[in-house]
């Protein structure tokens, strides 16, 4: 069974994603020095999902499961705006004055409320501890060290791919129309899938 768990959180972890896909476009724009604040906003916004899974999946399976649907159609419009801000991006425009890109307080902002949205890692989270975690342990300190687990594990695939992006960056840059394109079309098709 744990064998299991482990191929199905990190296979999941590593599938783009929002997540993988903001990452890669984020550190192929602005370089992984910029873009630590939007780096950290996803961290943190993944790992207080998982936590609000961990402690919800019960109630949201028996009693409201029909909040997924809805929160369904809201990760739809949100990918659908991250998908047009990619595809519509230009390489990061550089400060003149600083001679590097520039990084606000809304990138960490961007990050952490693209979480509360992700469908993929909401399901991820309920998905592993209805099937895989809840069957075995009812302790809320095992629950919530699962938490930071399967928090740690899809932290650690998008800095994964933001290092991708970092090393590709001059490539990436040359060719961003494309690469920006088909990441776009790639979150688009995240939200379609939601409805599939």
């Amino acid at each position: 069974m744990w064998f299991s768990f482990f191929i199905y959180t990190v296979l999941t972890a590593l599938l783009p994603g929002p997540n993988n896909i903001l990452a890669l476009n984020s550190t192929m724009k602005s370089g992984y020095k910029n873009s630590k604040k939007l780096l950290l906003g996803i961290y943190s916004g993944f790992t207080v999902v998982m936590i609000l899974a961990a402690i919800f999946t019960g109630l949201l399976l028996s009693s409201y499961g029909f909040l997924l649907n809805y929160l369904k159609y809201v990760g739809a419009v949100y990918l659908v705006y991250l998908a047009w801000s990619v595809i519509s991006g230009k390489p990061a425009e550089i400060d003149l004055e600083n001679g590097k890109p520039s990084e606000t307080t809304q990138d960490f902002w961007k990050g952490f409320l693209l979480q509360l949205v992700n469908v993929k890692i909401i399901i991820y989270g309920i998905t592993a501890f209805s099937s895989f975690i809840f069957p075995q342990f009812s302790e809320l300190w095992i629950i919530l060290i699962f938490a930071f687990l399967l928090s740690f594990i899809g932290n650690s695939a998008t800095w994964i791919w933001a290092v991708a992006g970092q090393r590709l960056n001059q490539f990436l840059n040359q060719h961003y129309k494309i690469v920006n394109t088909v990441m776009g079309v790639l979150l688009l098709y995240c939200a379609v899938s939601l409805f599939l």
